[in-house]
């Protein structure tokens, strides 16, 4: 009879997801991030946002009611002139892929481009234990990296970014 590895850290019991439990994860893991208050409206309480990303991308982690929402966008600029394609990118990609759901938008800053965004969510409504939350947010955080490498791939001239090694 073999028995199980053990954990290197133990898990914790179930409690509410907040974003202070999210910023103890990427510590953990090395990530940098920042903490931000979002604007809510008049007489509510501001809502605090998990921000942060990779040189292809911006994510934010936040709650919304029930949900723990991973939500990010591509940095590559997609002219407008492009959207049939783009339309056809997020479906292949949402029709073979489990996660994350791949979306676009036309940018509200007026400047004549699309937004390629992943999103994925996970209801807390009872809240989350560590490992719940670790296996949430690292898995998201592979699935938008492996997305955006795809996107990458279906549109190489919009790639103007170079990733730089830190050794």
């Amino acid at each position: 009879m073999t028995t199980a590895p053990r954990s290197p850290i133990p898990d914790t019991a179930v409690s509410p997801a907040t974003p202070q439990r999210i910023a103890e994860l990427l510590d953990a893991e090395g990530l940098q991030y920042r903490l931000e208050s979002a604007p809510v409206g008049s007489g509510d309480e501001p809502a605090t946002v998990v921000r942060t990303g990779f040189i292809n991308a911006a994510i934010a982690l936040s709650i919304d009611n029930d949900h723990l929402i991973c939500d990010s966008m591509w940095r590559g600029e997609v002219p407008t002139t492009e959207a049939p394609r783009v339309l056809g990118v997020v479906n292949e990609w949402n029709q073979t892929q489990y996660m994350p759901t791949l979306r676009f938008f036309e940018n509200s800053a007026g400047e004549g481009h699309l937004t390629i965004s992943a999103l994925r969510q996970i209801n807390v409504e009872h809240g989350l234990s560590r490992n719940q939350i670790g296996a949430f947010v690292m898995s998201s955080l592979d699935g938008v990296l492996r997305a955006f490498e795809w996107v990458e791939g279906q549109f190489p001239d919009l790639v103007t970014w170079e990733e730089h090694d830190h050794e």
